[in-house]
């Protein structure tokens, strides 16, 4: 199998393979490995790749919809719908979280690494332009979204009057925030997954199990997402694009769902074939 990683030796960022417990240095994606290698556990993991975007997918699973069938939450949301982190929130395998006082929230996904795919390409042409995927972890402070709800006067759809409506807002105080975008620990080759719309997907924290499921249950396949982007955006080199994630073991309603944050509990986010990313949360005490 193989596993793109980057990595710090004496504070020089280096590409690698790894190969058993060992890392081989490579100069680039398409290059063979050098003659020197290291151990992987006397290095330090870096993420991947610097990203030159992070575009993440919602709602891409009937259980992050609150609906229990793929096609009944597909005519929900209709299409992909997407938000932005900044790639400067990104953060490698075993760097800490930071997270608010009162709430946290681990979205497991699948992330896809690209090369430069020009907007209307086709479906080879995609496929042909994925370096591999990674796992990536949507991390959520689920209050932050009530920060950026507002009220307007707005026509309601459904009786046609205008009137003073709750409207939800943008993505931003819930999901962009620094160390929000942890992702790795590798890049894992298309060639070494027979099928990346049916892995199956975990998150834990603090030792137990929060989410559990599988790609299959992706109301957008992969493909699909990449396909909705390209209608409207060229991908730059090195672009991130996330999944979607899984629904909550227990939850009632998702978008209330949060953790307790914990002075170094370890969240876990965990995709078969691909890898299992660990990161420490600790409690930002500035805010």
């Amino acid at each position: 199998m193989t596993k793109f990683l980057s990595f710090l030796v004496n504070n020089t960022r280096k590409l690698g393979i790894l190969n058993g417990n060992y890392v081989y240095e490579v100069k680039d994606f398409y290059s063979e490995p050098k003659a020197e290698a290291y151990k992987i556990d006397e290095i330090e993991i870096d993420i991947p790749i610097t990203p030159s975007a992070i575009i993440c997918t919602l709602v891409n699973t009937p259980g992050m919809i609150g609906v229990k069938d793929k096609s009944e939450a597909r005519e929900f949301i209709k299409s992909p719908k997407f938000f932005l982190k900044l790639p400067s929130v990104a953060i490698p395998h075993k760097k800490p979280i930071i997270t608010p006082k009162d709430a946290i929230r681990p979205e497991v996904e699948i992330g896809v690494i690209t090369r430069k795919i020009k907007r209307g390409a086709t479906l080879d042409e995609i496929k042909e332009n994925i370096i591999g995927y990674t796992v990536f972890n949507d991390i959520t402070y689920p209050p932050g979204i009530k920060e950026d709800s507002y009220y307007a006067y707005r026509r309601d759809p459904t009786d046609g009057k205008v009137k003073k409506l709750l409207i939800r807002g943008t993505h931003f105080r819930n999901k962009v925030r620094d160390s929000f975008a942890p992702f790795g620990p590798w890049i894992v080759t298309p060639e070494e997954i027979d099928d990346v719309n049916s892995l199956e997907m975990k998150s834990y924290y603090d030792g137990k199990l929060v989410q559990k499921g599988n790609s299959e249950d992706f109301v957008f396949s992969i493909e699909e997402i990449i396909l909705e982007l390209i209608k409207y955006i060229s991908l730059p080199e090195f672009s991130l694009i996330s999944s979607g994630s899984v629904g909550y073991i227990g939850a009632e309603e998702i978008s209330e769902f949060s953790l307790k944050p914990i002075n170094n509990a370890i969240m876990i986010a965990e995709v078969e074939k691909i890898g299992r990313l660990e990161n420490p949360t600790v409690i930002d005490s500035s805010v």
